[in-house]
């Protein structure tokens, strides 16, 4: 009988019972022969005994050990319970169960234990990114396709909001004039401040219609336009040093539109000037209008205060507030030509207008 049998399982000084058992463990790991005992487990790990100074069908004189868990005088073989080594090249002999099966069964152990420790990377991932489609975790993928997008975005509205965002239009005073009945003429509720003219109200206040010419420089980069503009004015009162008197309100009569980036913009708001003779303030008023409208008296001295309504940015609350004082020349002669003398204006009688010159 031949050295090898079934793989070279049968080994001599062994009994045909025996290398059944070593040749059936070398080609079923998983199964025991017929009629034994153990488990497969328990079959897998019983050792092979072989006679010291057995034949070596390779020609080596090598005595032979027994492998396994049972092995006392050698180290166990890093190829499994079966393997005996030839002493220089390592080469399995003897029928030595295949270190190939070994590393299978070791592999697949190692991929589940893999698997498992992955699987809640995967989760995560999954968490992360939701169906596979969108990802937002981050990763290199994800990061050249995400990051410059929102480079570009967030470019494009800086861009946009340098060009879009309000800036506070330059208000520069020209000049005051009195307003004719014809160019006063206007629709709306600035018509009703106005009255095309000069009115008397039943208490004797004259109200003289002013034109106040203001530069506007509009620095924006998207024409604008100014829907309505409220203003009050108020007289300096030099006589006392008491604060300033009210002299009367006004507002635009037609929207105001700029166009973009333009300078000098002639806008010009009506204003109805008077003296309200309940109020506290009213004589040292009327004293310095009465002085400033005679022959070579001083300026006059202004103050105004409007609110400017757009409606690209009203509805955000903001409504932009333009306020300066300003000296000018009373106009006596426009006044006089509407026949209204100055004891019209202040409502003084000669007599007191007398004693203040």
């Amino acid at each position: 009988m031949s050295a090898y049998q079934h793989g070279g399982a049968y080994q001599p000084h062994q009994t045909p019972e025996e290398a059944t058992y070593a040749g059936y463990s070398s080609y079923n790991d998983n199964n025991q022969p017929p009629g034994h005992s153990t488990s497969p487990r328990e079959y897998l790990h019983t050792p092979v005994y072989s006679p010291p100074g057995a034949y070596d069908p390779h020609g080596f004189s090598t005595p032979l050990t027994a492998v396994g868990p049972y092995q006392q005088s050698a180290a166990p073989s890093h190829q499994g319970f079966y393997a005996n080594q030839h002493p220089e090249s390592g080469a399995t002999m003897l029928g030595a169960r295949s270190s190939s099966t070994d590393s299978q069964t070791k592999g697949s152990l190692l991929a589940g234990d893999a698997a498992e420790k992955a699987s809640p990377a995967k989760r995560r991932k999954r968490r992360c990114c939701g169906n596979g489609r969108y990802c937002w975790c981050f990763s290199k993928k994800c990061c050249c396709i995400f990051i410059p997008i929102l480079i570009l975005i967030l470019a494009g509205l800086g861009v946009t909001l340098y060009y879009v965002w309000p800036r506070i239009p330059d208000v520069q005073f020209d000049r005051v004039a009195v307003a004719s009945k014809e160019g006063s003429s206007r629709e709306g509720s600035v018509e009703q401040l106005l009255n095309g003219g000069v009115s008397i109200n039943r208490d004797g206040v004259v109200t003289v219609p002013l034109v106040i010419h203001l530069n506007v420089t509009n620095p924006n980069f998207i024409p604008w336009t100014i829907h309505n503009v409220t203003v009050e004015g108020f007289l300096a009162n030099s006589t006392n040093g008491d604060d300033d008197f009210p002299v009367g309100e006004g507002g635009l009569a037609e929207p105001f539109k700029m166009p973009k980036k333009s300078v000098d913009n002639d806008m010009a708001m009506h204003f109805n000037f008077h003296l309200d003779t309940n109020n506290t303030s009213y004589m040292p008023a009327a004293e310095t209008v009465q002085k400033s409208c005679s022959p070579g008296g001083p300026d006059l001295r202004f103050r105004y205060k409007a609110k400017v309504i757009l409606r690209a940015i009203s509805w955000l609350g903001i409504k932009p507030t333009i306020s300066d004082t300003i000296n000018f020349a009373c106009p006596i002669s426009d006044i006089e030509s509407l026949g209204i003398t100055i004891s019209d204006l202040t409502g003084l009688s000669q007599q007191e207008i007398d004693k203040l010159i």
